[in-house]
């Protein structure tokens, strides 16, 4: 993608995301800004992806990422100074376009600021409003000068309601690769090719380690009872989350599963098998055909507001993405080891089941469209910024 100057004046863009995933977005799309116009003023709210790309971050929400309602009410304080924040930078530094990612329960109030200052508005990864609340339909539609969506489907539905949009891809595309082969991977884990290899993937957040990583160990330990004596288990852990967090679970537990500390893809690309949180990690392993388990847990409170929320019958994105239930959910009261180990020992044991799995994952993938979403993306903030 060649420059894009526009004479001396080279476009100011605020950038808003505020979890570890939408960083990584927005680090991609901040280096195909760079890439296309290497003298735009990039600044804004995010972590080290976004840092790394050359964002100038005011501030780091993804430091307290948190999920459901009674952890969001316990950092009500952090969350108004990061709001504070995030306005006054509207003020004192009046970006010519302000580029949300994901990150709803915030962005969508902060654009309600954006809108009162006249600053054009994109909107890049949708809000789930085809999950849950879709009312909020009426509010992007009032605030948000254009959309960024990354599945097809997205598309269709906010073309229906009169919203500006444009399909870019999913970004995923591009970076869910393995950088080495599973027989190289191994390797360098210490394990012999031909074992059955279980990946356990509890989450990117803290409150998502603690309660979902004690029933994925205890569905590896009714698994290894079932499973040859050279089963291994590998824990995928979030690199920015400490160590401390896992030694607490892991020390109330027999099972002494193999820790993979870097988070990339060879890790999952190596298991056979992976029984993963709920959320865009499914995702990341379908794209990599991974057969899997689905579940997820969080507080009581938080759960049943969901329930009367939620208007799709599945929550694993890929299930979504499959239109079915391609693979097994265990959420809530049924995220227990018990049923879990079931549910996965039968899979284990069929590979007409897996073949059909992964078939779906290929089929999906090829519904996320090409690769250069990034890019993409990066093309329509520019030509925002044209018209601003």
């Amino acid at each position: 993608m060649g420059s894009d100057p526009i004479g001396s004046d080279p476009g100011k863009v605020m950038i808003v995301a505020g979890e570890s995933s939408g960083d990584l977005h927005g680090g991609h799309l901040a280096r195909a800004l760079q890439t296309a116009r290497p003298n735009l003023k990039l600044f804004g709210l995010g972590g080290s992806a976004m840092r790394e790309a050359g964002v100038e971050i005011l501030a780091d929400p993804t430091r307290i990422a948190v999920i459901g309602l009674v952890e969001v009410i316990q950092h009500l304080p952090a969350f108004r100074k990061l709001f504070r924040q995030a306005v006054q930078a509207l003020d004192e530094r009046r970006p010519d376009l302000v580029v949300l990612i994901d990150y709803p329960g915030f962005n969508l109030r902060f654009a309600r600021e954006v809108k009162r200052r006249g600053i054009r508005l994109l909107y890049y990864i949708s809000p789930q409003i085809w999950a849950w609340d879709p009312g909020r339909i009426h509010a992007i539609k009032r605030l948000v000068d254009r959309m960024l969506v990354v599945f097809p489907f997205e598309k269709e539905m906010y073309e229906r309601h009169g919203v500006p949009v444009t399909f870019v891809g999913h970004p995923l595309i591009d970076q869910v690769k393995p950088t080495l082969t599973r027989l190289e991977t191994l390797q360098r884990l210490g394990l012999e090719e031909g074992l059955p290899i279980v990946g356990l993937l509890p989450g990117s957040r803290e409150v998502e380690v603690r309660r979902i990583l004690p029933p994925l160990l205890g569905t590896a330990e009714r698994m290894q009872e079932k499973l040859p004596s050279t089963a291994r288990f590998l824990l995928i852990k979030a690199p920015h989350l400490p160590w401390k967090l896992y030694r607490e679970i892991l020390d109330r537990s027999s099972l002494k599963p193999k820790v993979v500390e870097r988070w990339d893809y060879d890790g999952i690309y190596a298991c056979d098998l992976v029984l993963v949180a709920s959320g865009t990690a499914t995702l990341e392993c379908a794209l990599l055909e991974r057969p899997m388990l689905i579940l997820y847990k969080t507080s009581w409170p938080t759960y049943l507001v969901s329930r009367l929320a939620i208007r799709i019958p599945m929550i694993g994105l890929v299930n979504v993405l499959a239109g079915e239930k391609v693979a097994p959910e265990f959420i809530q009261h049924r995220a227990n080891p018990e049923a879990i180990a079931r549910a996965a020992l039968e899979l284990w044991g069929s590979a007409d089941r897996r073949d059909a799995m992964k078939a779906a994952f290929r089929k999906i993938r090829q519904s996320l469209g090409a690769p250069g979403a990034s890019d993409r993306a990066a093309q329509a903030v520019l030509a925002e910024l044209r018209v601003r």
